[in-house]
């Protein structure tokens, strides 16, 4: 199972791992100059730090970052690494065939997700702690009073990581009156603990009761310091 606390242990190590890779490349440099009596031209040693780092880098990942991604055919985990990193190697339909998709969506267990996650399911007001802005159902969600079954919801998910996360949210549904409804979740006045929160839950309970958005995903961004990461639902 995805878990978002291994995910952020994660990014910790790599940090970790980027800093040290940086600190043998430049040894590995000196050494490297030193033995082969190498001129000491400053371009060709930058060079030669650059291809020590990148080599270094995804070796001392595989030794000890592997373990993050021993489950290799986690689907939710394939989405949530897709939109974080940006990277086409998680590409959904090159990674997973469609019996496996639809086997791991039909075990899917949304409470025991949120369980082993420690996520709520229901978000109140920065301003009143009482009052229920946002609630995830079996069969809907709730947005202040509204009621949208997961079937008939469109929904939209970008964020920006610069000095913290910050998350934007919208939806789009059809209401009883035929009126095309679109609604910005404006996440920075509901009170949640962890980043990503929402999106998971977006992801699971669309994937197991809804039109299963996240899977059309084909399109993958190159900045994740640009505001927009593109959309899920079709316009």
């Amino acid at each position: 199972m995805f878990l978002l606390q291994d995910f952020f242990k994660y990014l910790k190590l790599k940090n970790r791992i980027n800093t040290f890779s940086f600190i043998l490349a430049f040894i590995l440099s000196v050494i490297f100059f030193a033995v082969f009596k190498l001129t000491s031209n400053k371009i060709v040693w930058f060079v030669s730090v650059i291809i020590f780092y990148l080599a270094l880098v995804p070796l001392l990942e595989k030794m000890f970052a592997n373990k993050y991604f021993k489950n290799k055919k986690n689907l939710i985990g394939y989405v949530f690494y897709r939109e974080y990193f940006g990277n086409e190697k998680y590409d959904i339909h090159k990674n997973f065939s469609k019996a496996e998709i639809d086997e791991f969506i039909n075990d899917l267990d949304c409470e025991e997700f949120i369980l082993r996650n420690k996520i709520q399911t229901k978000y109140f007001s920065v301003k009143n702690e009482n009052y229920n802005v946002l609630s995830f159902e079996k069969d809907y969600l709730k947005h202040y009073t509204r009621t949208i079954p997961w079937k008939i919801l469109l929904w939209k998910y970008s964020f920006q990581d610069n000095d913290g996360i910050d998350e934007y949210l919208e939806i789009e549904y059809v209401n009883e009156r035929n009126e095309k409804i679109k609604e910005e979740i404006i996440t920075e006045r509901i009170r949640q603990k962890t980043s990503f929160h929402f999106f998971l839950l977006f992801v699971i309970y669309d994937l197991k009761y809804g039109q299963r958005l996240s899977l059309r995903r084909d399109y993958y961004i190159k900045h994740r310091s640009s505001f927009k990461i593109d959309v899920f639902g079709k316009d």
